[in-house]
Formats: structure tokens, C-alpha cells, sequence
């Protein structure tokens, strides 16, 4: 009975620990008009059953407004009822860069919709995004023509706001905001990092067509963790969920970087699969788009949907014919496209532009295999690897991070939970 109880606290204690997000970008419009919800069911059903995907396919989705009509009315998207039909997870986005009045509309459309579906859709919530690259869209970075962005103070004065507004809701989500990782370090932005519980990351090497030595699709993986350390060196030990990432399968050569489906597949393999289910994602994007001469970054083809795309994306390690299999998200990811009338521009969503080499190093975890539950295995604050534990952390602790710790499964476990951690384990032993 002792033991028992020991690993009963032991299990409680991980309670928080929860899954690494897997999902892909969404925008509202499609060609002539604005999606339905028919329309987001097909697409959640489609991305869900992507041939080859590490996870069997998308299991979540980031939204860029929460307006089904950004013209009138403050009704919801109708990608919440289809998300609730399909079990498709969401990351909520508010549009937050056309005034307060139409800031006010997004956020009556999402109280209504937590009264409208309550627990339903409250429980497939991985976050909450209070605007979306408004940051670097206010800067002097943008292109001229370009959707205007919002100051700093006001997207800080955004998010007091949601929470204030939520507090007496059910929806019980991390409020953040996603921008390029180049607001992100600018330093003016610094009070928009420290109002969020958590930071979105957009980067693309693609765009960085300044890059040194240059932006050539060899260069994207080193580019792409060089944006990734800067955030984190910025965020103020926020965790950094990657909101936005991407090669593109068609479109113009920028700089060194060349669009096209062999690229597309090399970055996805470069940068993706290493990061597919031990941190958040969101890919973008799931559907190619239909006209203009942009670079298309979907993995899937414009036109007719499809659960089968462009290129093996199977994630599949050397020599092997075998996937390696990452887990659903069944929680919070982590306490740890070209513009729709309610996201930003592809072309201005570069995520990087003109970056040096960052010289921070990611920082260092310690990493677990074969988890189940813990009576075998050792767990060191400074050894790399605990091996072969029967029910172990189900997650990497890293008492050097400030970033949650992951594992290779996917779970995040918070620095603010490691404590608990260790007591439960105490428990355990004890009790044995």
C-alpha cells in the first residue's frame, strides 16, 4: 500500500507535464470568400490523415482571428465547431493590428464562443495568440504597402485586457504573442515578452537574403537555430513555441534560396523532424496557395484537398524504412501564409532578415529514453541521459534551462514543476 500510494504521488506530480505540440497554419480565406465551417472540416480531417507525417498527421492548428466575418458582426470562426467535430487542437489567434474597436469584435467572438461550446472547445485549447507579427510589422524593417502593425504598448495593453476578460470564463489557456524573431530581439519589445506566458517564433532562412555567408538551403538549419537561440536569449525565460516556419515548394529565388519541392523536403528533414514532437510547432503551412506568382510553402498541392503531400515527410531516420513515430498532443503545448484578411503577409512574415550568426547556444537538457515509471534509471541535474526507466519523467529535466525541458516523446515538463518532481520521486523511494 505504502508503495502504491509513493507512486500515486509520483504520478500527480507529473500531472502537469504535457505534450509538444504538432500543427500547421490555417488562414480564413479561400478562394472567393471566407471558409466555412464545411470547409474546416474537410481541411482538419485532410491534415489529420497527412500520409507519412510523424504523428500520423497535424494535431493542431493556429488560427489568426477569431471572426468568422471580419466585416460585421462578432460571431466566432466557424473553425471551432469543426475543430470540436474533428478533435483538431487549437492555437487561438486575435488580429491586433486594426484598432481597438476591431480588437474588442475579436475578443467578443471568443467569449461568446466559450459560452456558445463550452467545455468542448475549452479542453482542444493549446493557447491564445494577442495578435500575430504586429511588432515587426511596426517597425521600419517592413516593406512600404504593408499591413500596419501595433506598438508595443498597445498589444501589452491587449493582453492585460483577455486576461482580464477570461478571468471569470472557463477557457483557462497561456496568453502570448507570436512575432518574427527579429522583434523579438529588439529590445523596444522587451514589455510585450514579459506580459506573456509564452512567445511565438516565426523564422524562415528563406527570406534572409542577407544572410552571411549566404541564405542557400544548406544554410537553413544553422540559420534557423541562430533565430531560435536569440528568442530564447530575449525571452525573458518564457518558453518559445515555434509559430511559424517554412520552405517554399514554388516561387521566386530569394537571395541563395531557391523555391522548390526538393528544398522544401530537405528543410522540412533538416529542420522540422528534429523538433516534431519535443517542441511546439506549427508549420506553415498544410495547403499550397492557389494564384499569384508568391512562394507557395504548402507541403500539400492548391486546389483539391489532400491528405497526400509533395514529398516524404515521413521523418524517417538513416537506413531505415521505418517513421519514427512522435506522440498526439493530448495537452498545452509546453508550459514550457501569404495574408488572409486576418494574417500577415508571407512576403513580410519573413520571421529574419538581415541576420549575423548568433553565437548562443541552446541550452543543455537532460534527456530521457524508454520512460514508463520509475524504479530503475538515474536522473542527474548534470549527466545527459537517463536510460532504460520503467515510468521515469515521461520528460527531459534540465536544471540549467530556462526553456521547459522536453523529451523524446514529447511531453514538457516546466522549470516551476521540478521541484515537484523531485519530492514525488523522494516519496517514491521512501515509501519503497
Amino acid at each position: 500500500m505504502r508503495r502504491a500510494l509513493g507512486l500515486a504521488a509520483f504520478a500527480a506530480a507529473l500531472t502537469p507535464v504535457l505534450g509538444a505540440a504538432f500543427g500547421y497554419n490555417s488562414g480564413a480565406q479561400k478562394p472567393g470568400g471566407v471558409k466555412n465551417r464545411l470547409d474546416y472540416e474537410n481541411e482538419f480531417r485532410a491534415a489529420k490523415a497527412l500520409e507519412g507525417a510523424p504523428a500520423g498527421g497535424f494535431t493542431s492548428v493556429r488560427l489568426f482571428t477569431m471572426l468568422q466575418d471580419e466585416n460585421a458582426g462578432n460571431n466566432p470562426i466557424e473553425a471551432i465547431p469543426a475543430a470540436i467535430a474533428t478533435n483538431m487542437r487549437l492555437l487561438l489567434g486575435l488580429w491586433a493590428s486594426a484598432g481597438s474597436a476591431k480588437f474588442d469584435r475579436e475578443l467578443e467572438a471568443l467569449v461568446t464562443a466559450v459560452n456558445r461550446y463550452g467545455d468542448a472547445f475549452t479542453r482542444l485549447v493549446d493557447g491564445i495568440s494577442i495578435g500575430s507579427e504586429d511588432l515587426y510589422r511596426n517597425s521600419d524593417a517592413v516593406e512600404e504597402g504593408s499591413n500596419p502593425g501595433a506598438n508595443p504598448q498597445v498589444i501589452v495593453g491587449y493582453i492585460q485586457k483577455v486576461r482580464q476578460r477570461l478571468s471569470s470564463t472557463k477557457l483557462k489557456a497561456p496568453i502570448g504573442h507570436v512575432d518574427t524573431w527579429t522583434a523579438w530581439v529588439n529590445g523596444s519589445n522587451a514589455a510585450v515578452v514579459g506580459a506573456c506566458d509564452w512567445i511565438g517564433m516565426d523564422a524562415y532562412p528563406y527570406w534572409q537574403s542577407t544572410a552571411l555567408p549566404n541564405n542557400a538551403i544548406e544554410q537553413s538549419p544553422r540559420l534557423f537555430q541562430d533565430a531560435l537561440d536569440k528568442t530564447r536569449a530575449a525571452s525573458q525565460g518564457r518558453p518559445v513555441w515555434i509559430t511559424e516556419t517554412g520552405h517554399p515548394v514554388s516561387g521566386r529565388t530569394w537571395g541563395q534560396s531557391v523555391a522548390s519541392v526538393e528544398n522544401a523536403k530537405r528543410y522540412w528533414h533538416e529542420v522540422g523532424c528534429p523538433r516534431f514532437g519535443r517542441e511546439p510547432i506549427w508549420w506553415y503551412k498544410f495547403q499550397g496557395d492557389q494564384a499569384g506568382d508568391q512562394p507557395n510553402f504548402g507541403i500539400t498541392p492548391p486546389g483539391q484537398l489532400t491528405s497526400k503531400p509533395l514529398f516524404d515527410i515521413s521523418c524517417k531516420p538513416p537506413g531505415s524504412s521505418s517513421p519514427v513515430p512522435i506522440p498526439v498532443s493530448t495537452g498545452r503545448p509546453g508550459a514550457g501564409g501569404p495574408p488572409t484578411a486576418s494574417s500577415s503577409s508571407a512576403s513580410t512574415s519573413s520571421g529574419a532578415r538581415n541576420s549575423p550568426r548568433s553565437d548562443v547556444s541552446s541550452p543543455p537538457s537532460v534527456t530521457t529514453t524508454n520512460s514508463a515509471i520509475l524504479l530503475s534509471g538515474t536522473i542527474s541535474a548534470t549527466s545527459s541521459t537517463a536510460t532504460n526507466s520503467p515510468m521515469l519523467l515521461n520528460g527531459t529535466v534540465s536544471a540549467t534551462s530556462s526553456s521547459p525541458a522536453t523529451n523524446t516523446n514529447g511531453a514538457v515538463l516546466t522549470a516551476g514543476s521540478i521541484g515537484g518532481v523531485w519530492a514525488a520521486l523522494l516519496a517514491v523511494v521512501f515509501a519503497v
